[in-house]
């Protein structure tokens, strides 16, 4: 994200971890274009935990500081059920401002950062994975710029982008339900 900000001037945040958090990469993880849209990279991985476990802690946006490295605090400005305005910290400073519009019959954490000049909007889904107790985490980014950032921030370089942040954050994903199976139960 740091890179976009620095080639175009603009807000290009999401409540993810920054690429500059590089986690290791698994080969469990799975990165590519989506068929239906250039501006969007898909992902998905695989979790050694029921999915409604899964998604109960991922809707729970205390646990993002734990589950992504580089947010450090979480203020929840607004919330009614499924619908959240939550403001993510990171040590670095910055802050995303994201509104959350969460599906629970689907297991789906979605929200759109609301404080950029970039379109950005993402959809975790946790459903059921192959063997029975596991999760299969399907990831959907979109992220897009439009105007003068347009000019300046190439679609191979903001798709080079999308892609490093879908597999860190389902590397991220792996690594806290992994290590924190009992603490999410």
């Amino acid at each position: 994200m740091r890179n976009i900000i620095a080639l175009a001037s603009i807000s290009f945040v999401l409540a993810f971890t920054p690429a500059l958090a590089t986690a290791e990469p698994s080969s469990d993880i799975r990165v590519y274009a989506s068929r239906t849209d250039s501006a969007i990279t898909e992902g998905e991985t695989t979790l050694d935990v029921d999915p409604d476990v899964a998604y109960a802690a991922a809707s729970d946006y205390s646990r993002w500081t734990a589950m992504f490295p580089t947010i450090r605090q979480v203020v929840v400005t607004r919330r009614t059920a499924d619908d959240a305005h939550v403001t993510f910290v990171h040590a670095a400073g910055n802050r995303d401002n994201l509104h959350f519009r969460n599906r629970p019959a689907m297991r789906m954490v979605w929200f759109e950062d609301t404080g950029g000049r970039a379109e950005v909007w993402a959809e975790i889904v946790f459903g059921p994975g192959d063997v029975p107790g596991t999760t299969r985490v399907h990831s959907r980014l979109f992220a897009d710029v439009h105007g003068l950032a347009s000019l300046v921030v190439s679609d191979r370089k903001l798709r080079g982008i999308r892609e490093q942040r879908v597999r860190d954050d389902l590397t991220h994903l792996r690594s806290y339900f992994s290590g924190n199976l009992t603490a999410t139960r």
